[in-house]
């Protein structure tokens, strides 16, 4: 295809969109991470403090910012993750649908040995000038092709159809099909009048993978993946492992946005730090943060798309854990002199009492 701009910035930007639901969240954490921690070092978070400003009454415009968010993922969620996978798809068969007429107009020669034939060893003793007949005809599997163990042969064969029209195919009349590992005593032989090759789809599954056909549900918009769901849970044959993968995206383009709220009281309580210590602990924190969330996210969807845990509960119950542990750290910050630390065993309500029952407990 070569390297050139479009080649390179509009295949990152198709596979960039399905991941707008996490990067929002994250996002928006080191935004209000940077925002708390500017007022930290400067003094104005002491000082809105001092005139009656609580941390909870400055978290309210950053929800509302959140809320504004989590309906912007949610709509990139439903509509641009699925758009952006038709149209890498559809980007790189306008890319390279010209890589088949290539190989069968020019590496395509009688007499030669072709290694690379979309992972197949091919083999002609003639072609004609059209590069519609062919000859005393070859096809195996090529060495990277595992599991398979095939030879074809055929006494003739013709190339029909074009990439533009999407039906390119290769026939092969009247041979011989043989199976079997060349280290085996037995193999097995099948003769045949007609073997016809799909040569888009042997390109489709060197390109994408064998799973392509399977998990077009990716690239499916709201009401047609919900149709697509449905109709796999009425199908006693159904093949479960595709059902939870998708049922699991039904839900999780609701769900993960979400993590945008949980991801914003994690930003306020980082960026309230002791500036005689600086930014870097703080600052690492908040991509610990990143990260620590991020595994938990992606935990629940392997549970979920495992069939371990029910898809809402893989959707949203990460998310909303991240929101519990963030609110209570805002909660624990907006009480507790800035000196003190809302993780001290010894500020936590339920813990001090237990652990500390004659220590002060702080009101503020």
């Amino acid at each position: 295809m070569g390297i050139t701009l479009e080649n390179v910035m509009l295949p990152l930007l198709f596979i960039m969109l399905p991941f707008l639901p996490l990067v929002i969240p994250m996002a928006f954490l080191f935004a209000v991470f940077l925002t708390f921690s500017r007022l930290s070092a400067d003094g104005e978070y002491s000082a809105l403090l001092a005139s009656g400003y609580s941390l909870a009454r400055a978290s309210k415009p950053v929800l509302l910012v959140a809320a504004v968010l989590y309906v912007v993922g949610v709509f990139g969620s439903l509509h641009f993750e699925a758009w952006g996978r038709r149209e890498l798809i559809q980007f790189y068969y306008r890319k390279t649908q010209t890589e088949i007429d290539n190989l069968v107009k020019f590496k395509m020669q009688p007499g030669v040995f072709l290694e690379d034939f979309l992972g197949f060893v091919f083999y002609a003793e003639s072609v004609s000038e059209n590069r519609s007949k062919l000859d005393n005809v070859i096809l195996a599997p090529a060495k990277d092709h595992k599991g398979q163990d095939f030879l074809l042969m055929a006494p003739s064969g013709k190339i029909s159809g074009s990439v533009e029209k999407g039906d390119f195919k290769i026939a092969f009349e009247n041979g011989l099909f043989i199976s079997g590992a060349a280290n085996e005593k037995s193999s097995s032989v099948l003769k045949f009048q007609m073997s016809e090759v799909d040569l888009l789809r042997l390109f489709q599954e060197r390109i994408f993978g064998t799973e392509s056909s399977t998990d077009d549900y990716r690239s499916l918009p709201p009401l047609e993946l919900f149709a697509y769901v449905e109709k796999l849970k009425a199908d006693q044959n159904r093949d479960n492992s595709l059902f939870w993968k998708a049922r699991y995206l039904l839900h999780q383009r609701f769900g993960t946005p979400f993590a945008v709220i949980g991801f914003a009281f994690f930003g306020m309580v980082l960026g309230i730090h002791d500036v005689r210590k600086g930014r870097s602990g703080a600052f690492a924190a908040a991509l610990m943060t990143i990260m620590g969330g991020y595994l938990l996210l992606m935990s629940f969807k392997w549970l979920a798309e495992h069939g371990h845990i029910s898809a809402p509960v893989g959707a949203w119950l990460p998310c909303i854990i991240l929101m519990l542990v963030g609110g209570f750290l805002v909660f624990q910050k907006n009480r507790l002199p800035l000196s003190e630390s809302p993780l001290d065993p010894k500020n936590i309500p339920i813990v001090s009492r237990f652990y500390f029952p004659d220590r002060e407990r702080f009101h503020i």
